[in-house]
């Protein structure tokens, strides 16, 4: 018999599929098993016969586009390989002939045309918990289309001050631009990053009920190689093809007790995303459920794209109102 059981080549990939689907669909078109030829024009393509022939018959497991189609970004699910792309670099788990040479080419020409292209397995698409069904691929998505969007928020801000700049002396228009690009990304992030927006959510209810009496984090890496903060860039170029994993460790006190809790993350070693970003965000999101649960505090079911204007509102409103309507 030649016809298929299913469109996909095993349970993962259709429970990945069937994750990205409840999570994202209300955002974005979510195609599978699309034809590398439905998103790249091979022909104009600067690679050689073979590797053209090869592009024409491939597929890309998830492609995730606009309303209007256009293509953000590819995901490839590697259950054989259990690999990952570190930047242009597959970095294969279990090897299987050919197999490295012919995502390598997939990923060369997604970072050649800039469409972030992932290789995912089975640490990105396991649920962070038992409890919180979100996902490592989840925080990448979110992370990645938050930086899309930063700069047009940037432009935004920039726009409804536009009166005031012309006032402002050198010192105060520096002020002012560092104070911008950080609102954009809170905004961003809260907006695209469901982890961070839960995460958020639940900082804001337990620090409103004393609960969070204080709270630390610790970046890690698994060569153990300092990192200050998640915008240590020199560092983390400088270490970047000796760190295969980063992490987080958050901690924080309650009446009932400390909690303690630490996630990880594989390098990427893209720009389109901050994996330190996604570990804190992560880690912070596991700490301070447990938080709410250990202090009896009932968490709602999640609904990761509600309205951020409670969440963000003070701060925007008390960053801003120095300059001006």
């Amino acid at each position: 018999m030649s016809l298929k059981e299913s469109i996909f080549d095993g349970y993962h990939e259709k429970e990945l599929c069937k994750h990205l689907e409840s999570m994202w669909k209300n955002k974005f078109n979510i195609y599978p098993q699309l034809p590398f030829t439905k998103i790249f024009d091979i022909d104009t393509l600067s690679i050689n016969h073979y590797e053209k022939e090869f592009l024409f018959k491939t597929n890309i497991d998830y492609t995730i586009c606009d309303k209007k189609d256009k293509p953000l970004m590819c995901i490839e699910f590697d259950g054989l390989g259990k690999g990952y792309n570190r930047g242009a670099e597959y970095i294969q788990i279990v090897e299987y002939p050919h197999r490295k040479k012919r995502l390598e080419l997939k990923l060369k020409m997604a970072m050649e045309n800039n469409l972030p292209f992932y290789i995912i397995s089975y640490d990105e698409k396991t649920d962070i918990s038992d409890k919180i069904h979100l996902t490592v691929i989840d925080g990448i998505i979110g992370q990645t289309i938050a930086r899309m969007n930063t700069q047009d928020k940037i432009n935004e801000y920039l726009e409804s001050h536009k009166d005031s700049l012309e006032s402002m002396d050198e010192s105060e228009f520096n002020e002012y631009i560092e104070d911008i690009i950080t609102l954009a990304e809170i905004e961003t992030e809260l907006t695209w990053d469901p982890i961070a927006k839960k995460a958020s959510e639940i900082k804001n209810i337990l620090f409103d009920k004393e609960i969070i009496l204080r709270y630390g984090l610790k970046l890690l890496t698994s060569e153990s190689l300092e990192m200050k903060d998640i915008y240590d860039i020199d560092n983390q170029q400088k270490t970047a093809e000796d760190i295969k994993r980063y992490g987080c460790e958050v901690s924080c006190e309650t009446p009932k007790g400390r909690v303690v809790k630490q996630s990880w993350i594989r390098n990427f070693g893209v720009t389109s995303f901050l994996p330190l970003t996604i570990v804190e965000n992560i880690s912070t999101l596991l700490a301070f459920y447990e938080a709410a649960t250990l202090n009896g505090v009932k968490i709602e079911n999640y609904d990761n794209f509600t309205n951020i204007s409670e969440l963000f509102a003070s701060y925007k409103e008390s960053t801003l109102n120095k300059y001006g309507d």
